[in-house]
């Protein structure tokens, strides 16, 4: 009987990401990578330089200049709304475009991806202004997938022999059919999600899960499988952060604990979801992708992903992830499904103890906005050393995980590179 080991289960993870329609996924996520790095670069410095908490204005106390740029602030977030919103424009474009069997048709369906996806992203404001929807990832590549089969069912085969424009005019009025269904098909989106909204069925379903997880996420096994579902959520491209913001009364709890003993150590939940999740499962973003970043710069040969990376550093370092997911790309790519669900459980069961027993002091202060992930436990603990020594020790286990993960993908690339070479050699 053949014998798996974990170089075989990678080898067939990576061999499932180069079929055809990850092809298709990642070069729609590449597409996008310029704004989402750009768009990063300015959510970083938005958060930590333009917030009233924000990481630099505390350190630096930059109050004042925070309060004399409102205007510029103001204008910063709308343009990072914006460019979130084109960045998945992109996406549903290009995976359109990729989906499509007609070459004929590429631009059209393109367009009307494009049509789609914006018109799906905005609604009236209560004063008739234009609010901006941030949709996930997967939103934007159904968009495209919906749009390129329409057009594909509309599809005529066009005779090679008639001229170039005869084709052309051909092309032009086969495409009224899937433009009108694509209409059709936006404004009923639209209705429903007006009734929707007005149903607030996505405020019940938050109460539920709230009602649910607030009095059981301060145990390992309901904290392990919370990290789980958001895991896997964010590997789908979709964006669940609001059905995780459950334990504002945990801290509340503790820091009014550490305040009356003016010490950490007597928090009452020392081992609740925020306290693990955001100081020693969430360096450089869900996934733990600073240790991904850090073990590409180091052994990566391939110059493309190491410059990739470099860009992509400073936000991850901040803890904005999203250039990594889209540009490496993570998302979607089975090669690193188990590391990126990994790392975050991992490093929650080796912090696990540390806390519960008293070993480290818990994190309970308030953290400035955009603090770098490294530093949010040793900010959250009052200067505590060993708490950032703890952390430090989970980036480096994340770092051992990731690590079989990329040295199979080089080595695999390196391969292909080979094949390449040597057929253009014959």
């Amino acid at each position: 009987m053949k014998k798996y080991n974990i170089q075989s289960i990678i080898d067939w993870l990576y061999r499932i990401s180069t079929l055809k329609w990850f092809n298709y996924l990642q070069d729609a996520l590449i597409a996008a990578f310029p704004i989402i790095v750009v768009n990063g670069f300015l959510e970083t410095i938005l958060q930590a330089l333009m917030t009233d908490n924000g990481f630099f204005v505390v350190i630096f106390h930059l109050e004042h200049f925070v309060a004399s740029n409102a205007v510029l602030i103001n204008q910063l977030t709308v343009l990072v709304q914006l460019l979130q919103v084109f960045a998945n424009t992109i996406i549903a474009v290009q995976f359109s475009r990729n989906v499509i069997k007609s070459l004929d048709n590429n631009i059209a369906c393109g367009a009307m991806a494009a049509f789609s996806f914006i018109i799906l992203s905005i609604k009236l404001g209560q004063n008739h202004e234009l609010i901006f929807l941030i949709h996930g990832v997967t939103f934007a590549l159904l968009t495209g997938l919906g749009v390129s089969k329409c057009f594909d069912f509309f599809r005529v085969e066009v005779n090679k022999d008639d001229n170039d424009y005869q084709n052309a005019l051909i092309a032009t009025l086969t495409n009224i059919k899937p433009i009108l269904c694509i209409i059709f098909c936006v404004l009923i989106l639209k209705i429903l999600n007006f009734e929707i909204d007005s149903n607030g069925i996505n405020t019940h379903l938050h109460s539920i899960i709230q009602t649910a997880l607030t009095d059981n996420h301060y145990s390992l096994i309901p904290v392990l499988l919370i990290l789980f579902l958001r895991s896997i959520s964010k590997f789908m491209g979709i964006n669940a952060d609001f059905l995780f913001s459950f334990s504002t009364r945990a801290q509340l709890v503790n820091l009014n604990r550490a305040l009356k003993f003016a010490h950490p150590v007597a928090a009452v939940h020392p081992t609740a979801y925020s306290t693990l999740y955001s100081c020693f499962a969430h360096l450089g973003g869900d996934g733990m992708l600073l240790a991904l970043i850090i073990v590409v710069l180091i052994i990566g040969k391939n110059q493309h992903l190491k410059r990739l990376l470099t860009w992509s550093f400073i936000p991850t370092f901040f803890n904005f992830s999203e250039p990594v997911m889209l540009g490496f790309p993570i998302m979607y790519m089975p090669i690193y499904l188990i590391p990126f669900i990994m790392s975050p459980l991992v490093t929650t069961v080796i912090a696990y103890p540390f806390l519960k027993y008293n070993i480290v002091p818990a994190p309970v202060y308030p953290v400035p906005n955009g603090t770098p992930g490294l530093l949010k436990a040793f900010i959250a603990t009052g200067g505590n050393i060993p708490t950032l020594l703890l952390a430090l020790l989970c980036l480096v286990v994340s770092c051992f995980i990731y690590l079989p993960f990329v040295k199979a993908e080089m080595r695999l690339i390196n391969l292909e590179h080979a094949k390449i070479r040597s057929s253009f050699k014959r």
